[in-house]
């Protein structure tokens, strides 16, 4: 009885395990994800060049730069300017910080390489964030684009 009883509970935690995931959150993430076909991706308009950035920063084009480096990365270097916000990315998803981000001008999203701005990106755009792209290469690229053919004129 205690070998039956046993086997029965471990089947039933296998079992458990195999259905361990939120299925709606599986359908929502379905939704999202499956039009990201090969095409859609070598189309996609996520990814900015920073020369194309360093552009639309010396063209005073309306836009955010919003830096979702740390505190400490940012304590190092920084941006700076009218257009620039810095809110880390372990934060940035809290009321607060998105009522702060516009939905009128494109939001470029800067980390160290790319990887987190990625992330921020993926997850404003599944908040309804329109106009939101990803510096490609990160503030790496972004400091090399910055030299005196393509740097602001003050």
């Amino acid at each position: 009885m205690k070998q039956t009883l046993r086997s029965t509970s471990a089947i039933l935690l296998l079992s458990l395990s195999a259905h361990a995931y939120d299925a709606t959150k599986a359908q929502e993430f379905n939704a999202f994800y499956s039009h990201m076909t090969q095409k859609a991706c070598a189309d996609s308009k996520l990814f900015i060049e920073a020369d194309d950035v360093m552009k639309m920063l010396r063209e005073k084009k309306p836009f955010t730069m919003l830096d979702v480096r740390t505190d400490g990365e940012a304590s190092v270097i920084s941006l700076s300017g009218e257009n620039a916000l810095h809110i880390p990315i372990n934060v940035l998803f809290k009321k607060e910080n998105l009522d702060t981000l516009p939905t009128d001008k494109p939001i470029m999203i800067v980390c160290h390489s790319g990887t987190r701005a990625t992330l921020a990106a993926i997850g404003l755009k599944r908040l309804g964030f329109k106009k939101v792209h990803v510096v490609k290469g990160g503030l790496i690229t972004l400091a090399n684009a910055n030299n005196p053919k393509n740097a602001p004129i003050k």
